[in-house]
């Protein structure tokens, strides 16, 4: 993500929270209102309409920062997408090719040491469990238990 697209975020954030503010200060406003005696019940009206329209923006501003959230969180984890031919991405899928080669090979390796591994310890153990010993013109087997 560059610098630009970091400040469109933090703006975008800054706007966020200065909406969420002014919708609640409106809202603590219209509250708090004293009432005029003489038109008590259409002003009390009006203050309780504010104050729902004022809810229900706070409402909308806030989804909109956790959207700003989500969008924020796969920035961070998928990364910000790159535009086709971008000199960064033929870079990056190089370096991409070349550990990917790098890391079958190693796998390869280690495929091809366990089967040697494998024989060898095969071997050992049917040597370890029957010894064969040649005495007098026939041959004996010697089985060792475990």
């Amino acid at each position: 993500m560059n610098r630009k697209e970091q400040n469109t975020l933090m703006d975008r954030h800054n706007r966020i929270m200065a909406a969420i503010l002014t919708r609640f200060r409106n809202m603590v406003l219209a509250a708090t209102e004293p009432l005029p005696t003489s038109t008590a019940i259409p002003q009390a009206s009006l203050n309780a309409m504010t104050m729902n329209n004022e809810v229900s923006a706070l409402i909308k501003e806030v989804e909109n920062l956790l959207a700003l959230n989500r969008e924020i969180k796969k920035l961070w984890i998928a990364g910000p997408l790159r535009k086709p031919g971008d000199a960064d991405e033929k870079n990056l899928q190089k370096e991409i090719d070349e550990k990917a080669s790098q890391v079958s090979k190693l796998y390869n390796t280690l495929v091809e040491l366990e089967i040697e591994a494998a024989r060898k310890s095969a071997t050992q153990k049917a040597l370890a469990i029957a010894e064969v010993k040649k005495e007098d013109s026939y041959v004996r087997i010697k089985h060792e238990s475990r």
